[in-house]
């Protein structure tokens, strides 16, 4: 069967004007590519002393990776905010799966609460039974890799307390969910893979020479696509010091906004650390965490790495450099790549998830001779488009 295009459902002046509207913005962006591409040049000089090639590694460790996927909306057909999430843990030793566990968990909040709070709280509780699955990884791998950032949910919750969202229930899974993070990083075997890196470290640190540089708002993933060859590391540390890569994303973002007459690294620095001061955590151990970006394979772009300041850098490069620990096709370490496809959960799952109940509900009504024009009528009220 041939699917039809949605562009030839349009009228024919409308499908024009579109085509207009493509051709104008292939325009734009082939133009600043092109200029892009002149400016990388002149950085790579710059950038070049700070890549390194990966040491190969003749060890073969077990490796253990743990994602989380939540429903991306909460259903409401039940008068209540439904929601499913699920964890998991891959043990991988080389290419040979040795072990596997997975966490199921249904999210629900009454309908008259804020929809942001429990969208925020959703992803709090998704994290922190993602850590705590962690934990029991512990003793049990060589190396354990972190989807995500150590402490990037701090900043949800900044913004939910922010909007006056934050009680005390979040405030508990919040400290709960730190606690589990700093043993983690304690551990001296945990690092992070940031999959959507956002990283503008490299236009930031330049800024602090040259506000208005190029690469204030182009991604380091991006830009050191273009200069790291196959089996290569590129260390912050080595570019940036000792302080925390965010605080030169924030540099990027103060240069490409309200950039400050006076001190803007004092300034980016107070934007890093405030989620930590807001919410009453310590941030000394956020203050020494690092980064580096590995590229494997030549043909992806490089994997940003995360890592506590403890773990040496020598240390860090045996594990990395070893066979098959990373995904051709991704650039991506192999097991978190089979743990975030085994437990990818999709709207329609959460759909059915509620459908379920829904029917465990009428049959229970059924056996027990219940009333069944009451929940016809209840459900009926609650989801008016849903036929029964």
């Amino acid at each position: 069967m041939v699917k039809e295009i949605e562009w030839v459902k349009l009228p024919q002046d409308l499908q024009h004007r579109f085509f207009e509207l493509a051709e104008q913005e292939a325009e734009r962006l082939t133009k600043a590519i092109q200029e892009l591409d002149v400016q990388f040049k002149k950085l790579k000089g710059k950038i070049k002393p700070y890549i390194h090639k990966l040491p190969v590694s003749n060890e073969t460790l077990m490796v253990a990776a743990v994602d989380s996927s939540r429903s991306p909306r909460l259903s409401e057909r039940l008068g209540v905010r439904y929601g499913v999430f699920a964890s998991g843990i891959v043990y991988l030793k080389g290419i040979e799966k040795r072990r596997e566990v997975f966490r199921a968990g249904v999210f629900k909040r009454k309908q008259a609460l804020s929809r942001d709070k429990s969208k925020y709280f959703f992803d709090l509780l998704t994290t922190y039974v993602e850590r705590e699955l962690a934990l029991e990884a512990l003793d049990q791998c060589d190396l354990l890799i972190l989807d995500g950032s150590f402490y990037g949910f701090i900043y949800p919750a900044q913004r939910m307390k922010r909007a006056g969202l934050y009680s005390s229930q979040e405030d508990q899974v919040l400290k709960e969910t730190f606690k589990a993070t700093e043993k983690l990083r304690k551990s001296r075997k945990t690092i992070g893979v940031i999959k959507r890196s956002h990283t503008r470290a490299i236009g930031g640190f330049l800024a602090l020479k040259k506000r208005n540089n190029p690469f204030i708002t182009v991604i380091d993933k991006l830009i050191l696509s273009t200069f790291m060859p196959e089996r290569s590391m590129f260390s912050y540390q080595e570019l940036i010091g000792e302080k925390p890569v965010q605080i030169y994303t924030q540099l990027a973002l103060l240069a490409s906004t309200s950039w400050p007459e006076e001190n803007p690294l004092r300034e980016a620095e107070k934007r890093a650390y405030t989620p930590f001061e807001t919410l009453k955590l310590q941030k000394e151990g956020f203050k020494e965490m690092r980064r580096i970006q590995v590229r494997v394979y030549s043909n992806m772009p490089p994997c940003e790495i995360e890592y506590p300041a403890i773990i040496k850098t020598e240390k860090l490069s045996e594990w990395l450099g070893q066979e098959n620990l990373f995904n051709e096709a991704t650039n991506l370490p192999m097991a978190l790549d089979l743990v975030d496809n085994m437990v990818g959960l999709s709207a329609r799952f959460t759909d059915e998830f509620v459908s379920e109940v829904e029917g465990r509900i009428l049959e229970t009504i059924f056996k027990n001779k219940g009333n069944q024009e009451t929940v016809r009528i209840f459900f009926t009220l609650l989801n008016p488009q849903k036929p029964y």
